[in-house]
Parts: C-alpha cells; structure tokens; sequence
C-alpha cells in the first residue's frame, strides 16, 4: 500500500487530503458506498442489481480490499467524503457521498490513481465504469472497449493510455 501521508489538493480554495485508507475507515467506506449506490446508481440499476452489489461493499469485503490493495479516501473537515480503489492496473470502486457529487471530487481521486498508476509502472489504467459513471469516466478520457452484461447490473470496460 502507499505511504501513510495525506496528499493534499486545492478543492474549492482549500485543500482537499487524499490518504490511504486505513482498517478503522472500513465500517464508513461501506457506509458511504452502500449510500452512493442506493442513491446515486437508482436511476440505471434495479433494486435487485443494487442488492447484489451491496454484498461486495460490506465492512468485512471493504476490510479486506484495504488489507490487500490500495485504497483511499478524500477528506472534507476529517469527514470520509469519497473513495476509490488500485489493483493491477485497474481503479475500482470510485464512490463519492451523493451531496458532494459534481464538485470535482471524483475527477480529484482518479488524477489521483492515475498518478498512483503511473508511479507504478502502469502504461494504462483499466477499470468497469457503472451505467451511471460512463460519461464521466469519458470527460477523463477513457474509452469503452466493451459491454458487460452481469446479474449485478451492466458495466462498461473501459481504458486510458497513461
């Protein structure tokens, strides 16, 4: 996993920290994505489809990827606002709370894995974008490669050339 300290960005003239996730951050990521997908993946997804998804997000699943991958957290007022995911080459994961949406939070934390990425050694950057985040993932410059069909709602695979 990255280093203990907090990278800070400028976010709305003041810093936004970035740090790596830490086991006692496990029950408020799980919390904060369970929310986001209830909320924000609603329009694009069946009740069924979120439910199924919910059980990759428990405390105990999210404990478990902060133990074996990189994960971080972007922090307003020490307050968990958003997260996201590395693993092989892919960002996975990228959440940020529905009330904070469109602030450039989400643009903040993949810069962030793409730096991550890049220092790595990584040529691209993979990830499976929800129905919701296509478009979003597009404005960063990611490309659809293909279309997943799954029992826990479609997905897109998608890549950038770092």
């Amino acid at each position: 996993m990255a280093g203990s300290t907090a990278t800070p960005y400028l976010y709305c003239m003041f810093a936004i920290p970035v740090r790596p996730a830490t086991a006692a951050d496990a029950n408020t990521i799980a919390a904060l994505i369970q929310r986001t997908l209830r909320v924000s993946n609603a329009a694009d997804y069946s009740v069924a489809e979120i439910s199924h998804v919910f059980a990759g997000f428990s405390a105990g699943r999210v404990l478990q990827r902060i133990q074996h991958q990189d994960v971080f957290v972007a922090e307003i007022d020490g307050e968990i606002v958003a997260t996201v995911g590395y693993a092989d080459g892919q960002l996975w994961a990228l959440f940020v709370a529905p009330e904070r949406q469109r602030l450039g939070l989400g643009r903040l934390l993949v810069e962030h894995i793409e730096a991550h990425a890049r220092q790595r050694g990584d040529l691209q950057l993979a990830l499976s974008a929800s129905l919701t985040g296509v478009e979003f993932y597009e404005r960063l410059g990611y490309h659809r490669v293909s279309y997943l069909p799954h029992r826990s709602g479609a997905t897109y695979a998608m890549v950038k050339a770092l």
